[in-house]
């Protein structure tokens, strides 16, 4: 086969490609990303978009049909929720205009409603967040539910492992979800050992090696949820990795958030844990009234609201959450997170709020685990510190948190980056907290990171070499893809 009948191949291959990318793409910018590297990445661009590109929404690679029997459940789990509250109010709760405003743009998001009676902790770096998830699990009776991208082999793991069996031995239903890319190194041997010791395990999209055809990078489940009687739940960064309590790298043990959460909140992330379930297990046990165990809430009157999305939804909850607070400030907006790589949307809003005299302030890694995703920052960055966005860089080791704090009456802790992936592709979940007390020690928190973090100044941009000028554009066109 001679070359001109290659490149005839390749062309007509390109162009199939090309009319497929056109007809089933999202966003234009994301489109005409994949159309420059289609063109312009011989060989490697068809195989990049095959990949990571395809939209297989549009073949059935997500049941939606599964996925919409399953969120029939979060509707029943709404009602039954407020029928064990019966509080008599109304749905927005909230008596602050500002919070009423958020807490009812989250709710016509299809967010879960606000609830009152929630005790709410921060848990800040690894070692205080795995000690408040042990003792969670060491004190349950009824059922754990561990949900992670990321669940990596090591001293933790194992620390997981012993715990879940010897709770399962005891009479403990343990279910254990994993995400098929974030957690691939999880092995075998591993699984088998739970599982031979009564533990349920389902993995989320796995990468089976007899069904490329079936491959997605896409659309990855990002949550980390534990849930332990219905009665004490986590969310927030922090995954299972023993990179969070020591060393292994140059980028030092992370730095992240997490939130302990007693109260209804708890039956909420139960809820958005036993859809996952369902969808990866087909097993509708744990779409039962059992699995909420309400023991009591506490009295403390902390709100909290529970916002989860993903590809499958029909509207962007996390995204309109993220908006919505932005849009709503009135004094300042900090933020943390590694990777900030926003779309225009959250751009313009924070523009919008530093016209408008909001102190607008972001914490972010100056380390970074990923070369391209460092290169699209640096050219975000730019324009975001043209508009007076002040940018925070924390230095000593990689900073992992996702945390939105909005003047001094409420915060978010959650799993979702500033990125497309998790706005668009990926299913995630924040808590939101209406709360003047603990909006106060994330705020300390906020404060204790900056003291380690030097500003970024405009200048540094007007100094830049030219390779590092092209480097930065070259992320930035790749962004839409990322």
């Amino acid at each position: 086969m001679d070359f001109r009948l290659w490149s005839t191949i390749y062309f007509i291959l390109i162009a199939l490609l090309s009319v497929n990318l056109i007809m089933t793409g999202e966003r234009p910018t994301k489109t005409l990303a994949w159309l420059l590297v289609l063109v312009f990445m011989p060989i490697i661009g068809p195989l990049l978009y095959f990949t990571f590109g395809v939209n297989r929404k549009q073949y059935g690679f997500i049941n939606f049909q599964k996925r919409r029997r399953a969120k029939k459940y979060l509707v029943k789990a709404d009602h039954y929720l407020r029928e064990r509250l019966k509080t008599g109010e109304r749905e927005i709760i909230n008596s602050e205009r500002q919070l009423r405003n958020v807490e009812q743009v989250n709710l016509n998001s299809d967010a879960f409603r606000a609830s009152r009676n929630n005790d709410l902790l921060l848990l800040v770096d690894g070692e205080v967040t795995f000690r408040a998830i042990l003792n969670a699990l060491e004190k349950a009776e009824h059922f754990i539910h561990i949900q992670y991208y990321i669940f990596e082999e090591g001293e933790l793991a194992d620390r997981f492992a012993e715990l879940m069996i010897r709770k399962a031995r005891a009479g403990v239903k343990v279910r254990f979800l994993y995400d098929g890319v974030g957690s691939i190194r999880l092995s075998r041997d591993y699984l088998e050992r739970l599982r031979d010791n009564g533990i349920e395990t389902e993995c989320f999209f796995p990468l089976y090696v007899n069904r490329v055809m079936r491959w997605q990078i896409n659309y990855r489940n990002h949550r980390k949820i534990v849930v332990v009687d219905g009665k004490t739940g986590f969310t927030g960064g922090i995954n299972v990795s023993d990179k969070y309590i020591r060393e292994q790298d140059e980028l030092g043990v992370w730095h992240d958030h997490h939130v302990q959460l007693s109260g209804p909140a708890v039956w909420h992330l139960n809820a958005v844990f036993s859809v996952d379930w369902y969808y990866c297990s087909g097993k509708e046990d744990v779409l039962t009234e059992e699995n909420f165990l309400d023991k009591g809430s506490s009295s403390t009157g902390k709100i909290a609201q529970v916002i989860a999305s993903g590809p499958d939804s029909a509207i962007p909850s996390v995204l309109n959450q993220i908006l919505a607070m932005i849009n709503h400030a009135e004094r300042y907006i900090y933020i943390i997170n590694p990777y900030v790589v926003p779309d225009a949307l959250i751009i313009k809003a924070l523009e919008i709020a530093v016209r408008g005299g909001v102190d607008v302030r972001i914490l972010l890694p100056s380390k970074s685990d990923s070369i391209l995703v460092k290169w699209a920052m640096r050219s975000y960055l730019e324009e975001l510190l043209r508009v007076g966005v002040k940018i925070m860089q924390y230095r000593p080791r990689f900073l992992h948190g996702k945390v939105i704090l909005v003047d001094d009456v409420m915060a978010s802790i959650g799993t979702a980056n500033l990125d497309i992936r998790s706005l668009y592709q990926n299913y995630e979940i924040n808590v939101l907290v209406y709360d003047r007390d603990f909006a106060q020690q994330v705020k300390e928190a906020f404060y204790r990171s900056c003291e380690e973090a030097t500003e970024m100044v405009l200048t540094y941009y007007k100094n830049l070499s030219g390779i590092n000028k092209l480097k930065y554009q070259f992320g930035k066109i790749l962004s839409p893809l990322m």
